[in-house]
């Protein structure tokens, strides 16, 4: 027997596919524009989606679709920024396997720059990995030079290991 709604429709959503998301992310990436203004000696703009993407039952097709059309994003940008008279260094950051704190920084500054990838501190170390190729595996092709780091965080209560992905012209 059917149950009647007394109260109005339901109110249970149906949960929507990882096509579905992953269309909606993709068109969010298409929609993304550079940041007005140029206060600071940078900018940054985050993954537009929740964490669904870097859960452990989201596919690796899924994944790597969106790892695609991030630098593909990140290579547009830079074309914009290129023939800015001032300096504007456009990278994307791939972090893996935590997809969704990913970012596309835009460097306003070429001192700070410069600075940026030196991490060795108590707290926080970016070790370089030489030979290995995080977008060639994925079947990622880009013209944007890649590097990769081991980021280690350790903090009073945790650790965290993880690669960073750098892509930048």
């Amino acid at each position: 027997m059917r149950s009647i709604a007394v109260n109005g429709p339901k109110t249970r959503k149906k949960v929507r596919g990882q096509k579905r998301k992953l269309n909606a992310l993709l068109q969010r990436i298409d929609d993304m524009v550079v940041p007005s203004g140029r206060s600071g000696s940078m900018k940054h703009i985050h993954v537009p989606s929740s964490q669904w993407i870097e859960m452990p039952k989201t596919s690796g097709k899924v994944k790597t679709a969106f790892c695609k059309k991030w630098i593909s994003k990140t290579e547009e940008f830079i074309n914009l920024t290129e023939k800015s008279e001032r300096f504007c260094k456009v990278v994307a950051v791939i972090d893996y396997p935590e997809l969704w704190n990913s970012q596309i920084i835009f460097f306003y500054d070429e001192g700070y720059f410069n600075s940026f990838w030196d991490r060795k501190g108590p707290d926080q170390t970016w070790t370089r990995l030489d030979g290995e190729a995080f977008a060639a595996e994925r079947g990622i092709r880009t013209e944007l030079l890649e590097t990769g780091y081991l980021e280690e965080i350790i903090d009073e209560d945790s650790s965290y290991r993880g690669f960073l992905w750098i892509y930048m012209k």
